[in-house]
């Protein structure tokens, strides 16, 4: 009997183990507004468009997962008031997992991405860490930037994104990513910096180019 490895792995979420993946079918019901299950929609998604989710994994157990795919597929993502989305480029719905198990599964998603010649990431984060939203922060932390901001059913959204100009600021991102990543015990105070989104206050400081803000509180 082959030992199981106790090194995590990132491997594509096949559609035949969707509904193994804990809290998966939920959320692509969510973003799909029960357009079909996880299984049949990464199956459709897959064969027209290509991966859209990966997970890591450790001796069978699952420690996170990303969701992500074409934005007419996660339909859910036009009703929130940041739009309009970009038409060519992808739409990340949904990153499961710790701080560092959050920053492999992105930089897998930018690197799958990237190799098939997309340039522009969205995603439609929560300010207030809504459940099944990405939060406003987690994005932020990890390079990505704000582009517009919006008010739906009296929450505050920001359409934050990242772009994969070359392979090289891809490697160099993905570097970054990783770096950012610290112990708990080691970890420091951060020192907000301008235009950086506040995590516990939940506010926008200053910054020289804001993003535009669209819609209302109603």
């Amino acid at each position: 009997m082959r030992p199981k490895s106790f090194m995590p792995a990132v491997t594509e979420i096949s559609p035949g183990e969707a509904g193994a993946i804990p809290g998966l079918e939920a959320m692509v019901a969510y973003w799909t507004e029960e357009e079909c299950s996880a299984e049949d929609w990464l199956s459709e998604v897959r064969e027209d468009w290509g991966p859209a989710a990966f997970a890591m994994r450790r001796s069978g157990e699952t420690l996170g997962y990303i969701l992500y795919g074409p934005p007419g597929r996660l339909p859910r993502a036009g009703r929130y008031p940041v739009g309009p989305l970009s038409e060519d480029g992808a739409l990340l719905a949904y990153v499961d997992g710790d701080d560092r198990v959050r920053r492999h599964l992105l930089v897998r998603m930018l690197r799958d991405l990237r190799g098939r010649g997309i340039e522009r990431v969205e995603a439609v984060t929560s300010d207030l860490g809504m459940p099944r939203h990405i939060s406003t922060a987690v994005l932020l932390e990890s390079g990505w930037r704000p582009e517009r901001r919006g008010w739906r059913r009296g929450s505050p959204y920001t359409l934050a994104y990242t772009e994969l100009g070359s392979a090289v600021e891809v490697g160099e991102l993905a570097r970054d990513f990783i770096r950012s990543v610290k112990f708990p015990h080691l970890k420091k105070s951060p020192t907000p910096s301008p235009g950086a989104f506040n995590r516990a206050t939940y506010y926008w400081e200053p910054v020289k180019n804001p993003p535009v803000e669209v819609g209302s509180r109603s």
